[in-house]
């Protein structure tokens, strides 16, 4: 079955795994169409208390009762299901995340197939892996690197909080847990999944050429100190080290759209959005204004600003980071105009009508605005 046997107190793990397969597919071949083992045998590193992992993929609609966990002489073996839907999201990382879960099954090794079309499939999925590794894949890979950074500000939030309180056991899991969260941005930004547990993140390090300079000595300072001001600032510049990584990623990824890919058929909404600022400043409705004047010059620096960034990304990105072309075209700042004051709001919404569509006029874009209705019924 396999060159590889592994000694321990005279058992050969493949000879369970021989006695698993045959009694598996003996009894329910039918409603499996793969099984394999994975981890440290699988990629040629196993020790001699090494456990075996193997895994069975259920035919569509079958659920075999065939899975187990146990001990033999000591040696953990683990058989457990996964569907295909699962295994697809281990190969992709979308299920368990980018940073361990495709090794399972990059370095999986069949032990048994239902059929060539079985095979074939499952050869598929290793080539999910080997897909989201290609220069091809770099812009996915960073924009999913942007949207995990939202859980590094989640972890950092709840280990201030932890360090606040004082207490021992709630800074050690939010350490981790921002340790682990900024791992997994910086893997999927390197396009590179790992082997090896968590345990192993230190001898890593080398694999992942975008990373903070101090990346090292930030993980075992915010998981080994005591003192609560170094985990703070250790933690602190782990993340700021990391949203730089990401945001000089985002930077060397530049958008091919034009001013037609992206505002075609979008003044009606823009129009719409100005007409709500002045209508809140008509209504005399400070917090309306602010939320309608924040929504439209929001999404109106974003648009403008997907045409020099492929990849911004306003759960990850500050305001400034995607408005400098909204502020380089002059258009007015209507969350600068203090709410209270919806006069000068207003006239700053109005402006802000006239130099879109003056801009947009410009770009050969469409207003897609119709006088009459018979205009329009001639228009389409």
């Amino acid at each position: 079955m396999n060159d590889l046997l592994a000694k321990h107190n005279r058992l050969d793990v493949f000879d369970v795994a021989d006695f698993l397969v045959s009694r598996a597919v003996e009894a329910y071949g039918e409603e499996i169409d793969i099984i394999a083992y994975y981890g440290s045998y699988a990629q040629g590193r196993a020790k001699a208390t090494s456990d075996l992992d193997i895994f069975y993929i259920p035919a569509e609609g079958k659920n075999p009762p065939v899975g187990r966990t146990f001990l033999v002489e000591g040696l953990l073996f683990d058989f457990w299901a996964i569907g295909w839907g699962t295994l697809e999201g281990f190969a992709t990382g979308q299920v368990r995340g980018w940073s361990f879960a495709p090794a399972i099954v990059h370095y999986a090794n069949v032990l048994y197939a239902r059929s060539d079309e079985q095979s074939t499939r499952f050869a598929g999925l290793k080539e999910k892996v080997l897909d989201l590794q290609k220069p091809e894949a770099k812009p996915h890979m960073i924009e999913r690197a942007l949207d995990k950074f939202k859980l590094v500000l989640v972890h950092w939030g709840n280990l201030r909080l932890a360090l606040a309180a004082d207490d021992v056991a709630d800074v050690r899991n939010a350490g981790w847990e921002l340790i682990l969260a900024v791992w997994e941005c910086l893997a999927l930004a390197n396009q590179t999944f790992f082997e090896r547990g968590w345990g192993n993140l230190l001898d890593e390090i080398p694999r992942l050429s975008s990373r903070p300079a101090e990346l090292e000595t930030l993980i075992v300072t915010i998981s080994t100190a005591e003192d609560a001001a170094l985990i703070a600032d250790a933690a602190e510049k782990l993340v700021l080290a990391t949203r730089q990584i990401l945001r000089d990623l985002q930077l060397s990824m530049p958008s091919q759209q034009t001013a037609k890919d992206v505002f075609t058929s979008s003044y009606p909404e823009i129009k719409d959005g100005i007409r709500k600022v002045l209508t809140a400043c008509e209504r005399q409705r400070p917090i309306s204004a602010s939320v309608a004047a924040w929504a439209i010059q929001h999404e109106l620096a974003f648009m403008l600003n997907s045409m020099q960034s492929g990849n911004s990304d306003p759960r990850f990105n500050l305001y400034s980071e995607f408005a400098p072309l909204y502020r380089q075209l002059g258009f007015p700042d209507l969350m600068g105009v203090a709410a209270s004051d919806l006069t000068e709001l207003s006239a700053q919404a109005g402006l802000l009508d006239e130099r879109i569509r003056q801009w947009l006029g410009e770009q050969s874009v469409d207003l897609c605005e119709f006088d009459t209705f018979a205009a329009f019924k001639r228009s389409v």
